[in-house]
């Protein structure tokens, strides 16, 4: 990763954590187009970073946990800013912001070299990984929603909302964010599974569905389609919705979390 343009982008991003936490705080909404223009930058610098990185390497730089971490904070920052323009949903910052703040200083803090798996020249690599990148940019944003709804909710309920209430959007809109981010999501996670099993199976034979980051994604593909059919045939909106995405990225992160014991996942350079 290019160390230099990675740190410019951070620096960006922590203003814009900043601004957007001084924005809801003191609720002062011109604040958030000071937040709005940092992440705009950090957002332009980091795609410079991934570009410089993968034109150095001569590959798509997603073959280690830094890297694709790093591609991680950047898509969901493009998802952030997708939702900001399709809902003005500046409270979403306060949740978002956070979440790549730290993932771009965690890669940012764990670039060294390490040596490149013959795996990673497999053209299917890039492809699983991005695609199932994509798919946790979006799920996240459907947890981060979730999230939303229950503190709005419990605030409903109280006689004396706290302040926090009357920033965040109708509980309707909430909702539907959570299930366009579902949409997206969940196909990007199925296609991306799909392509690593067809990799897999050709890399290492019947042993790659005893490796534990499998059994976790297929784990976490059962909750987000038990997620899906909940919505589009019994109906199931708010509040079971919400918990259902949170359980489902605490099994992303999981998931996640499986790559540093995964065998067949070590060309991630963990």
């Amino acid at each position: 990763m290019s160390s230099l343009w990675l740190w410019v982008a951070l620096g960006f991003y922590s203003l814009g954590l900043a601004h957007a936490l001084l924005t809801v705080a003191r609720r002062r909404q011109a604040w958030f187009r000071s937040a709005l223009l940092a992440f705009g930058l950090g957002f332009i610098f980091h795609f410079v970073a991934l570009v410089e990185h993968g034109l150095a390497l001569g590959r798509f730089p997603v073959t280690n946990i830094s890297e694709a971490t790093s591609l991680f904070a950047f898509l969901l920052t493009l998802g952030f800013l997708v939702v900001y323009w399709a809902y003005k949903m500046t409270p979403l910052s306060v949740f978002a912001f956070p979440v790549v703040f730290v993932m771009t200083l965690a890669s940012a803090l764990s670039q060294r070299p390490a040596p490149v798996s013959p795996l990673v020249k497999a053209s299917w690599v890039p492809v699983h990984v991005s695609f199932a990148l994509v798919g946790y940019a979006a799920l996240i944003l459907a947890c981060l929603a979730g999230v939303m709804y229950l503190i709005q909710e419990r605030e409903l309920k109280r006689h004396q909302p706290h302040a926090f209430y009357y920033r965040l959007p109708p509980l309707d809109t909430i909702d539907r964010l959570g299930a366009r981010a579902l949409t997206v999501g969940f196909p990007f996670i199925t296609l991306g599974i799909l392509i690593g099993m067809w990799g897999a199976a050709g890399a290492w034979g019947p042993d790659w569905i005893r490796d534990p980051k499998v059994t976790l994604s297929f784990v976490l593909w059962f909750i987000y389609l038990l997620l899906v059919l909940s919505r589009v045939s019994a109906g199931w909106r708010g509040r079971r919705a919400a918990v259902l995405a949170i359980l489902g990225m605490v099994m992303a992160l999981a998931s996640w979390s499986a790559n540093y014991l995964s065998a067949h996942h070590a060309f991630l350079g963990h």
